[in-house]
């Protein structure tokens, strides 16, 4: 599902740094958009905003014309890929996939078939032993993308 995202008079301060000025951006539904420019000029952190991880200093966003300023990020229509894959270089893959899981307190049994699934869903269903060393850094994006909560 895609949704029209409107970003309005965005601004955000970090102490006395203004790191988004009067950021004002309409993407279309299933438009794609590119955020290009130097190192500190504020892609992250108009991509934070978005996801609601930061809450902005002033300004709104609208996904889908619902406001969502003040959604925290889970219960927002949007998804994140961090660019580090925070994946535990110590456990398989199938133990990072399962992880959250594990940390609900489902049994064993359960979160292994689930990982199993998502390890196959991405394309790695072969290799549920394998470290995240041991894949390339798509390889390693797609057991993270199967590592979200809530997959």
């Amino acid at each position: 599902m895609t949704a029209p995202v409107s970003l309005t008079g965005l601004n955000h301060w970090f102490a006395d740094f203004h790191a988004l000025k009067d950021i004002d951006l309409d993407i279309g539904a299933g438009e794609y958009v590119t955020l290009l420019g130097p190192s500190g000029c504020g892609k992250t952190t108009l991509l934070s905003v978005l996801g609601g991880f930061i809450m902005p200093t002033a300004g709104k966003v609208l996904i889908g014309g619902q406001d969502m300023t003040h959604v925290a990020p889970a219960r927002r229509p949007t998804t994140t890929m961090f660019q580090d894959y925070a994946l535990f270089p110590h456990m398989s893959l199938r133990d990072n996939v399962a992880f959250g899981l594990r940390m609900a307190g489902q049994a064993r049994a359960t979160r292994h078939k689930r990982a199993a699934a998502m390890l196959e869903l991405v394309g790695l269903g072969h290799a549920p032993m394998a470290r995240p060393h041991e894949l390339s850094g798509g390889q390693r994006q797609r057991v993270a993308t199967g590592a979200r909560p809530g997959c």
